[in-house]
């Protein structure tokens, strides 16, 4: 009764808003071109009623773990304060918070509440770019205020597990380093990562994007037609809807440089070591399953290593039992972009 609607009236209230620039777009993994869409006001796809239930699922985390901090010793104080952000134009925010420790010491700290696999990227040591950028921009608003605070917490909640990791970072001369990256179980892990011009590049990014809207032309797209990250803007459709046609005048006589070229070696290698390595697996793989077989065992012990046989079943789908017309309703195609390599012919390359 309940859960089919739900997600309906959230996609009911699915306005657009308009665009303007914000620190949470400021980051460089942020698509330059689906801003500048934004810009032009080209309609976007609907965003799912599910979406945006995620969204604002996140934002209950945020409270959640606002409340656990306040049981703690620290103090937990201007909570969505508005900071005003100098650069080459004014941007304007609201910080998560301000944590006071025993010290008296105050950090800026912003929350994120995001899936499991995301989580597991950055404990593995990959950096959040678009976060960073966002808590430093953050950071040297609030540097306008009370200039001593110049460390701040990026504080992860994982949602599936409801564990927690943080990146410390120190922002001066508009530099980020992250000095450390801690879980929840008590693990804490050195870093050395340093990236200079952090808010200065955003700043860069968005006058970009008001020079593409003016001139009413758009960048070059910044990812591939088959990641991730298309599949889910809501200008894919408008994006991509001619790139068949664009693909056709691409050229058939690039010249690549020698480190591109180095690369493609590198590549070839790589993959005919990879099929040797399959090759070479699959047929040690047969000799022991024959050797098992052999002794009618669906468990054996290999020196220190045990083999085992199980069954699995699987399912597929007979094309041949449903009606074409439901068949072809229910068939989507996408387009993807496919990467081969071989060798020049009648030898090497001028």
């Amino acid at each position: 009764m309940i859960a089919d609607i739900i997600p309906k009236i959230a996609g009911m209230g699915n306005d657009e808003h308009e665009y303007y620039p914000r620190p949470s777009m400021a980051g460089p993994e942020r698509c330059i071109r689906s801003m500048v869409y934004h810009g032009l006001k080209v309609p976007r796809s609907p965003m799912p009623g599910r979406a945006i239930l995620i969204f604002d699922d996140s934002s209950w985390h945020e409270e959640l773990t606002a409340d656990w901090i306040r049981k703690s010793a620290y103090q937990l104080h201007s909570v969505q304060m508005e900071v005003t952000i100098p650069g080459k134009m004014t941007l304007t925010g609201h910080i998560d918070g301000i944590i006071t420790d025993l010290t008296g010491k105050d950090y800026l700290i912003e929350h994120k509440a995001i899936n499991h696999f995301t989580v597991q990227k950055y404990w593995a040591g990959e950096v959040p770019l678009d976060y960073l950028t966002q808590t430093c921009l953050y950071a040297k608003g609030l540097q306008q205020v009370n200039p001593d605070i110049n460390e701040a917490l990026l504080l992860i909640k994982n949602k599936n597990t409801a564990q927690y990791m943080e990146f410390r970072i120190v922002y001066e001369a508009d530099t980020a380093k992250i000095i450390e990256r801690c879980h929840s179980t008590g693990e804490r892990i050195p870093m050395d990562y340093k990236l200079e011009h952090i808010t200065e590049s955003a700043f860069q990014k968005f006058a970009d994007v008001q020079d593409y809207i003016e001139k009413k032309t758009l960048p070059k797209r910044q990812y591939d037609i088959d990641t991730w990250r298309c599949e889910y803007c809501g200008w894919y459709q408008e994006c991509w809807k001619n790139y068949q046609e664009e693909f056709e005048t691409l050229s058939t006589q690039g010249m690549l440089d020698n480190e591109a070229a180095d690369a493609v070696r590198y590549y070839k290698e790589l993959a005919a070591q990879e099929t040797d390595i399959k090759k070479e697996k699959e047929k040690m793989k047969e000799i022991v399953k024959s050797a098992m077989k052999e002794i009618e065992a669906r468990e054996a012990t290999a020196g220190e290593y045990i083999c085992k046989l199980t069954l699995a079943e699987r399912e597929k789908l007979d094309k041949a039992l449903i009606p074409y017309e439901i068949l072809e309703k229910a068939t989507t195609k996408s387009i993807t972009e496919r990467f081969t390599v071989s060798r020049v012919k009648g030898g090497k390359a001028a």
